[in-house]
């Protein structure tokens, strides 16, 4: 039987009350064999009345697809059971169309959008054409087979080349999410303009020459595939117990505040389904090899929708040490990015302020593991837009996300630990009063090559070094909105 996808506009009234009352058995949550509705919940226009709709919803376990914050519009998908239970507490709405669902899911997404087969021709084809400053690395294999690729862009990109750790690494990545197709456009093109600058030899060729730049357009390979050929809204990887495929959502899956504060669930039916244990799927397992590789002062993560600028943490309340940071670079970023209706820009904050609480994120986890300052955009006001939107996209994040490393490298310390006999490398951990984190992050420490770099603010820092033997080296930094480098010898 053909599925058919409804889109409706839902009115949900203060006066109904439905959105105090606590939740019921209730999962509804999507199956290939089941119609799926896609509905837009309207609340008030104002914070508190948002929010108070998408805690009703994800406690009610609807897929929360986005937000438009400045129309106090809510999508969610769901099916029958989730329409049963809108009817149940007599919210009204009106269907806006419908489309088929199922077989003929990437008939309605335009093909000149990215699939796994376009990115891993793409990326090839830019190593072959500038073998000179990239490396093509599979970071992992999905669980239907498929390559999970990165591409590095460097000065010094040969394997095992103890250079390329003098200089700071920045990680890009798209699509943890199957069905949100711009984020690998995104990130694609961030390789595309920077190799076709690095024929040139302007200042900006010579910037990016001073970072490695790691590049990752589709982490989810076989969602996507699943949403060009079954389910044009699937979200999850192609997880299955041997015969159907139930996924886990992967950007739940990443060991730091896994399953830790209601920010996913752990039936395998959800659409925020976490996995059976913390990083359990190949696609997680693919961003944290990558980060152990390349050891990352920074990265970026996109993702559809809702046009945020989100940072550190998930969880509901809980910050960073670093939050002053944070939201003074997320306003920065937000504020250069117009909204794709021409009113207002982006909003910058945590999920917890802007969406809902969340844990076991990729986010969170390179900013507790690594150290890296760490952001998270979300993209457009759809996750499949008319393909005319790709390029506008395009060029506003080209400007955030250079705008972001020229503020990074204005703004970078690099610290060389060595031993003052042999001048050889040494392995040590970082504290940096004030910076440092309190909440089970790992200690900051240097790469293999001995060198240890963080993004900071102007101001006075009192920094340690400690070496594996308890040898220890106190210091102060003056940060002054240029770059800063400091030997330190043992």
């Amino acid at each position: 039987m053909t599925k058919r996808i409804l889109f409706a506009f839902l009115s949900i009234g203060i006066a109904i009350s439905p959105l105090t009352t606590a939740k019921n058995a209730f999962q509804p949550t999507i199956n290939w064999n089941e119609n799926q509705h896609r509905l837009v919940v309207q609340a008030p226009l104002n914070y508190q009345g948002v929010q108070q709709h998408i805690n009703w919803l994800r406690q009610n376990d609807f897929d929360i697809a986005g937000i438009n914050w400045e129309a106090g519009r809510v999508e969610v998908i769901t099916n029958d059971l989730g329409i049963n239970k809108l009817n149940q507490y007599r919210i009204n709405y009106k269907i806006l169309n419908s489309k088929k669902s199922g077989q003929e899911a990437g008939a309605k997404i335009d093909s000149r959008y990215l699939d796994p087969q376009k990115v891993e021709a793409k990326l090839k084809q830019l190593s072959q054409q500038f073998p000179q400053f990239t490396r093509l690395e599979q970071i992992g294999t999905s669980n239907q087979g498929r390559p999970i690729w990165a591409l590095l862009i460097s000065s010094t990109p040969q394997k095992n080349d103890l250079q390329y750790f003098n200089k700071p690494s920045i990680v890009f990545d798209g699509m943890h999410h199957a069905r949100e197709i711009m984020t690998s456009e995104i990130v694609m093109d961030v390789a595309d303009v920077v190799l076709g600058m690095k024929r040139t030899k302007t200042p900006w060729n010579q910037l990016l020459e001073s970072w490695n730049i790691w590049i990752v357009p589709m982490l989810n390979v076989d969602g996507n595939n699943i949403v060009w050929t079954q389910d044009a809204w699937w979200r999850k990887n192609a997880r299955s117990d041997g015969g159907k495929v139930f996924g886990v959502d992967i950007n739940r899956n990443y060991p730091y505040k896994w399953g830790s504060c209601d920010g996913s669930s752990g039936a395998k039916s959800a659409t925020n389904y976490r996995g059976d244990k913390a990083g359990s799927e190949p696609e997680t397992q693919a961003l944290a090899k990558l980060g152990y590789m390349s050891f990352p002062t920074t990265s970026l993560s996109y993702h559809s929708y809702s046009e945020l600028v989100l940072y550190p943490y998930g969880c509901q309340g809980a910050l960073t040490s670093e939050s002053a940071l944070y939201q003074k670079v997320g306003n920065e970023l937000a504020k250069m990015l117009p909204s794709d209706s021409g009113r207002g820009t982006y909003k910058a904050g945590t999920p917890w302020q802007l969406l809902y609480s969340v844990d076991g994120d990729s986010m969170g986890f390179m900013h507790s593991e690594f150290g890296a300052l760490s952001f998270t955009f979300e993209v457009n006001q759809s996750f499949q837009p008319d393909y005319s939107v790709r390029e506008p996209t395009l060029q506003k994040h080209r400007k955030a996300w250079s705008y972001f490393i020229q503020r990074a490298t204005q703004n970078l310390l690099s610290l060389k630990v060595v031993s003052s006999a042999r001048n050889a490398p040494l392995e040590a951990t970082v504290t940096i009063a004030g910076v440092t984190g309190n909440s089970g992050e790992k200690p900051f420490r240097t790469n293999p090559n001995g060198n240890f770099f963080k993004i900071l603010d102007p101001g006075l820092y009192n920094v340690q070094v400690q070496l594996a033997d308890g040898r220890v080296k106190k210091f102060q930094v003056e940060m002054k909105g240029q770059p800063q480098g400091q030997l330190v010898q043992f």
